[in-house]
């Protein structure tokens, strides 16, 4: 589950439409999206990911990984994470995120909090703290996906974008890998292909999003020393 945790950073879900502005000031119109979760080529279990309206430029996410049967016979985890924040002039600006994991042997639990008026994030894993620089442009796992869908519907391909995951500041690289048209449950795809990855690491991401979706990412797959570990398909949205 491990392995879950590097992908969903930029795993999302975006509703119909081209260059519409999404209700409440949101960059992304409200959804629930659902994939199904692979590991070595076995199905493991499925992500519901949710996105509403909290007011007037605000947001709250919601992402939850549930094991199948089998899975949960072997004692897998459930992963939850929840973020919430607001749109200020157009920059995205979260105020709180949690993440939990339980596998019934053990948990991790992050929570961080967003203090933009002093620059800092309070960031807890759970017993470790630490207080970091909070700068503009860095965001928690969640809300990094609405960040990501800004930016490719502008048709921007930023080289690179922070986050705070646990209680550090990661940055991750991306670049543009060209064009793949896909068959899906939502039919057949024209989709753009994005990689993310650290210089140095073995381990890499790539996320085929279609435009004519507004940047739905359909299929992810998270390689290490170029070995499939893990993949998403979509099965689902609902607007």
């Amino acid at each position: 589950m491990k392995l879950w945790l590097h992908t969903m950073v930029l795993v999302s879900a975006w509703a119909l439409g081209e260059l519409a502005t999404a209700a409440d000031g949101l960059p992304v119109t409200p959804y629930q999206a659902r994939y199904e979760v692979y590991a070595s080529g076995f199905s493991v279990g499925e992500a519901v990911i949710i996105l509403t309206a909290a007011g007037p430029g605000a947001y709250r996410m919601t992402s939850d990984v549930r094991p199948n049967g089998l899975v949960t016979l072997l004692a897998a985890g459930r992963i939850h994470e929840q973020a919430s924040g607001e749109i200020r002039e157009g920059a995205i600006q979260p105020r709180q995120y949690e993440r939990v994991l339980d596998t019934g042997r053990k948990s991790d639990h992050v929570q961080l909090r967003f203090d933009w008026s002093a620059g800092q994030v309070q960031a807890r894993h759970n017993a470790d703290q630490a207080t970091l620089p909070l700068t503009p442009g860095v965001v928690d796992p969640l809300s990094l996906q609405l960040v990501v869908m800004a930016d490719l519907r502008r048709g921007q391909t930023p080289s690179q974008y922070s986050l705070v995951d646990r209680n550090e500041i990661k940055t991750y690289q991306v670049r543009n890998q060209g064009r793949e048209v896909l068959e899906t449950p939502l039919g057949k795809l024209n989709t753009v292909l994005i990689n993310q990855y650290t210089p140095g690491k073995t381990r890499m991401t790539t996320f085929w999003v279609a435009p004519d979706l507004q940047y739905l990412p359909v299929r992810i797959v998270q390689e290490k020393k170029g070995k499939e570990e893990l993949r998403m398909e979509i099965r689902a949205v609902e607007r």
